[in-house]
């Protein structure tokens, strides 16, 4: 058997040109993909935009809990572009005992001339995960569902600050209770915030591939305020 190579003699134009052809195409495929990479934000989500979560009109009932007292109020999907949502909340503090403790934790702008708490704000939600948009209006990642314990997602604000969260539990089991008679699995993320108007020094949410986000609760030095996010028509 010969196992010599051919000489360079013996390679034929025609293998020269595919060649350069072959070097050629893999060269711009790779600067195409480098390319890609380097658009792609950190704070971004992909996945499957459609959901029966985010079709427009689709209501999630909220309980905010403070001092032991409850208050209810809904939000709804004002609207769906490919994932991007808008959402309108409306959340009754008046009569409530603790309303104004509660109303000062929250900006007037997100209040209407009745002092009824009722706003739009946006969020992307796919079969991916979550982004949020509250610091500076821009993407900032909540959570990617496949993501493992310890994963960490950073924000550079424009302040300086670095917003930092961290997963810090995987149930891996159907052991939160979304109602009291049905459990989901959750990712568990925390965040510790800067210095703020409003004591809080903590967010803790939680998480579910199918509920998105299902609870979230700040540490204040009063104590804790927690909201529960209960879909409907599940």
């Amino acid at each position: 058997m010969d196992l010599t190579y051919p000489s360079t003699k013996q390679i034929t134009m025609k293998q020269i040109h595919f060649i350069a052809l072959f070097l050629f195409f893999t060269t711009v495929l790779l600067s195409c993909k480098k390319a890609e990479d380097e658009k792609k934000d950190p704070n971004d989500v992909g996945g499957e935009p459609a959901m029966d979560l985010t079709q427009v009109g689709r209501k999630s009932l909220l309980d905010l809990r403070i001092a032991g007292r409850n208050v209810s109020g809904e939000m709804y999907v004002k609207s769906n572009t490919n994932g991007l949502i808008v959402y309108h909340v409306e959340l009754d503090l008046t009569g409530h005992p603790d309303s104004l403790f509660i109303s000062a934790l929250i900006p007037d702008v997100y209040k209407n001339s009745n002092g009824v708490i009722e706003t739009d704000f946006k969020m992307k939600i796919t079969s991916e995960g979550i982004v949020d948009y509250f610091v500076e209006g821009k993407p900032r990642l909540l959570v990617k569902y496949g993501d493992g314990v310890g994963t960490e997602y950073k924000f550079n604000a424009t302040s300086g600050y670095v917003y930092v969260r961290r997963i810090t539990e995987k149930t891996g089991l159907d052991e939160w209770p979304l109602t009291p008679w049905f459990y989901i699995k959750t990712s568990k993320i925390e965040e510790n915030i800067p210095s703020n108007p409003y004591n809080i020094s903590k967010i803790t949410y939680r998480a579910n591939h199918r509920f998105g986000l299902v609870f979230l609760e700040g540490t204040t030095p009063a104590g804790p305020i927690r909201i529960d996010v209960y879909p409907t028509g599940m």
